[in-house]
């Protein structure tokens, strides 16, 4: 498994110059302290970006890779991001140039497996990915984890199984022929008092209509039903004129039923036409109910009794808590308002687009089978034109909803509706007038009305039984689906709770070692409902869940630590090793202390990089870790610099090399210089005059060449007569005056001179072989001298 020798970055985010970190051939642990703002998390977001391509927190829109670039850095160069890992040439390189294309240069096969690997590990914790898992609802979690411990295939083709499912049940073809068997219900009820759900309960019914008139064929199927017809039809003494009273009383309920649906259907349209425009004006409103479930649970948060602070609970900003759940409140009810009105607007869609639906079937069929009676020119025109015209609506209905945009009708749409209702009216008048002047006798009448009734029942029956088909066809598969659905989420479930239960394994022994015998016990993850994961614990001796209704934030925060941890340590492939970025916000000092002894007591083989604003937590992991191997670094915000490691001598000559002739480099010479004498003052132990806490780092160069100097008096007579002493002393007074509030500035030859100066002090306390400084601990003995670690460079001392 995999762990860091050498991370490098240049040019990114805060880090404007070279900011590297070495691990060592060791890989060794490291520590890494800054205040807030200070830009140390650059270094999580470089190493994220290199693995992975993106940046999460900063993949948003109007973000992502311009959000990379330092502000400062030229335009025309790139940023770099280098990583070396242990191993034999395993080594890369990612580089975005001014144009944000990004390029990778990696060493060998053998380093693109590695990254390969790593990406598919967890490596990294933020603080904000722990509180964001355990706000998540129990799907959510589901899934999480899923994907965490390898499952994504699993996740894949469960949501296929899913999609198609709900597909299924949204086809247009399905729910059209429901809406259109609905219709078909209705209007047999109405003709005939009762649904007819085949053929062979229409040709009873079929037979109870032709009894009265007392023919000679009992009417048991289709051949009989036929001859039945014939015969009612020889009744009169025309079976011609009979013929079209039967069709022009079809006529006249066919164009009733549809003037009459159309009556109710303009004003149902304008309705939600209105409150869906309204709705659709403010889609940014719309858009924000994703912040709903977000919202919800910083309420809960907030109206907590263990929160107390002053501060947003998310973004840990300074905030009146009572100001802010106001604010939260009112921003819930008017979601909450939008929600309602969406929903709504929901239905009445549904609702519209079922009767655009039927308008167009029955349109459809009026035109397709009276077609052939003369006079009716208008009517069979409009219903072609009204089609186009629904199905056109439907479709800009549907696609704006989807958009969330203003729906507008089609051209001519309300007028075209109107006519085609107008025409059903006019059309039904002028069939029962000419119904009326076929001078049909009484039994005539009857014999139509019944014939009438028989044919628009045996259509409305075919017509059903259509629709009924594809129902159950579309049915078949929906039960076949669902019995698939739920036989695999058996399966599913119980595969993920055997590997919960191996997680829980982890998860309960390390939170008991962050909190033993504070009475809560067991913790571990279960599955929840059909397809959920929550935490459940004892408190108390009770099986609880969810975890948030009464533990407090500490215990939270550690829940989201433990399992990450447990998850690396189990699933992880080719990692080993960690970022935890500053995790420990709602932690106390005990806990802190706990978590540390996890860390070496668990993870002793693991390479854990730690980032962290609190100085206090700072202090405790260099008492607890040292002793352990770890390094430690510190981070600060350098104005123009960007971030600074250190400080060190190296870095600001670094930083100083490449900003001279382009940019103001007086500071960084005196900071340099100031650096060089604290650090040789430190290893000489020269004394200096007390201060109080960090006025200690104050020291300015003057200051400290006179107290070297006098060190030297006492101590290495001969050496403070050294020339470099007086060079300095002009250096000094030129970098303290450019430097604080002066008009001048150092160019061109004062830079160069001022870094002799340097360099030459420097190599007069600094051995060339061990690069270390003389330190005064190191007494040579039987000599009164002192020298570097490696003895090879002395100076007389006394």
């Amino acid at each position: 498994m995999t762990k860091l020798r050498k991370l490098s970055v240049s040019g990114f985010r805060g880090a404007r110059f070279a900011l590297p970190l070495d691990f060592t051939n060791k890989s060794r642990s490291l520590a890494i302290f800054g205040e807030n703002a200070a830009g140390k998390s650059t270094i999580t977001d470089a190493l994220e970006w290199f693995l992975t391509d993106r940046v999460g927190h900063l993949w948003r829109e109007d973000c992502k890779q311009e959000a990379l670039r330092h502000v400062l850095i030229a335009e025309g160069d790139d940023i770099t991001v280098a990583v070396e890992f242990v191993g034999d040439s395993l080594a890369g390189e990612k580089r975005l140039s001014s144009a944000l294309k990004t390029s990778t240069d990696l060493a060998n096969d053998n380093t693109r497996r590695v990254v390969e690997g790593l990406q598919d590990d967890r490596i990294i914790l933020r603080h904000a990915d722990i509180v964001a898992f355990l706000d998540q609802q129990k799907g959510a979690k589901r899934k999480a984890i899923a994907d965490i411990i390898g499952y994504e295939e699993i996740n894949k083709f469960r949501d296929a199984i899913q999609g198609t499912l709900n597909a299924l049940k949204r086809e247009s073809t399905y729910t059209g022929a429901k809406s259109h068997s609905v219709t078909l219900e209705g209007d047999m009820v109405r003709g005939v008092g009762q649904i007819v759900p085949d053929r062979q309960a229409f040709l009873t019914i079929a037979q109870n209509i032709a009894a009265p008139f007392k023919i000679g064929t009992e009417i048991t199927d289709q051949a009989t039903f036929a001859e039945a017809v014939k015969e009612l039809n020889a009744l009169g003494n025309s079976e011609e004129k009979i013929k079209k009273a039967q069709r022009l009383d079809q006529l006249v309920k066919a164009c009733s039923a549809l003037a009459a649906e159309i009556t109710t259907f303009a004003p149902d349209t304008e309705a939600f036409v209105t409150s869906y425009n309204a709705l659709a004006k403010e889609s940014e409103s719309v858009n924000q109910l994703r912040l709903s479930d977000f919202l919800g649970k910083g309420s809960a948060v907030i109206e907590s009794e263990d929160y107390v602070d002053d501060a947003c609970p998310f973004c840990l900003s300074a905030y009146e808590l009572g100001l802010l759940r106001g604010e939260v409140a009112k921003r819930i009810e008017d979601m909450s308002e939008i929600q309602e009105r969406l929903e709504n607007a929901k239905a009445q869609k549904d609702s519209v687009l079922q009767a655009i639906l039927s308008i167009g079937i029955q349109a459809k069929a009026i035109g397709e089978t009276y077609n052939d009676l003369t006079g009716f020119d208008d009517l069979m025109a409009e219903t072609t034109t009204a089609r186009k015209l629904l199905r056109a609506a439907h479709q800009g209905i549907t696609a704006a909803y989807e958009g969330l945009s203003v729906y507008g009708a089609p051209d001519g749409f309300e007028d075209g509706i109107a006519r085609l209702q107008h025409c059903c009216e006019t059309a039904a008048a002028k069939a029962e007038e000419e119904a009326g002047k076929l001078g049909l006798s009484e039994q005539e009448q009857n014999v139509a009305t019944a014939l009438s009734t028989l044919r628009m029942l045996e259509s409305q029956v075919r017509d059903y039984e259509r629709a009924q088909r594809v129902i159950d066809a579309y049915e078949a598969q929906i039960l076949t689906l669902d019995a698939i659905f739920e036989r695999f989420i058996k399966v599913q479930n119980a595969a993920l709770q055997s590997v919960l239960d191996t997680i829980s394994a982890d998860v309960g022994k390390f939170y008991a070692k962050l909190h033993p015998d504070e009475s809560v016990d067991n913790v571990r993850l279960t599955m929840v409902g059909e397809e959920g994961v929550e935490f459940q614990y004892a408190f108390h001796g009770h099986e609880v869940q969810p975890p948030r209704k009464y533990l407090s934030e500490s215990h939270l925060n550690s829940l989201g630590v433990v399992l990450f941890l447990a998850n690396a340590r189990i699933f992880n492939k080719q990692a080993k090793f960690l970022v935890l970025d500053d995790i420990v916000t709602s932690f106390d000092t005990s806990h802190r202390r706990r978590l540390l002894r996890l860390l070496r007591d668990e993870f002793s083989d693991w390479q854990i990089i730690i980032l962290t604003h609190e100085n206090v937590w700072f202090e405790i992991i260099k008492k607890e870790m040292a002793q352990h191997g770890w390094k430690f670094h510190e981070v600060c915000a350098d104005g123009p610099n960007g971030i600074v490691l250190d400080d060190s001598p190296a870095n600001l000559k670094e930083i100083i090399a490449q900003k001279k002739g382009k940019d103001d480099v007086t500071n960084d010479l005196r900071k340099l210089l100031e650096l060089v004498l604290k650090e040789i003052c430190a290893s000489l132990e020269v004394k200096v005059a007390f201060r109080f806490n960090e006025w200690n780092e104050k020291r300015m160069a003057d200051e400290l060449i006179g107290q070297l100097r006098s060190t030297l008096g006492d101590k290495s007579p001969d050496l403070k007569k050294h020339a470099v002493f007086s060079d300095l002393a002009g250096s000094a007074l030129v970098a303290n005056l450019v430097s604080h509030d002066n008009k001048d500035k150092i160019v061109g030859e004062d830079i160069d001179v001022l870094l002799e100066d340097i360099e030459k002090l420097t190599e007069l306390f600094t051995c060339a072989e061990c690069d270390r400084y003389i330190s005064a601990k190191i007494e040579v003995p039987g000599e009164k001298t002192i020298s570097c670690k490696c003895g090879k460079t002395r100076i007389p001392w006394k």
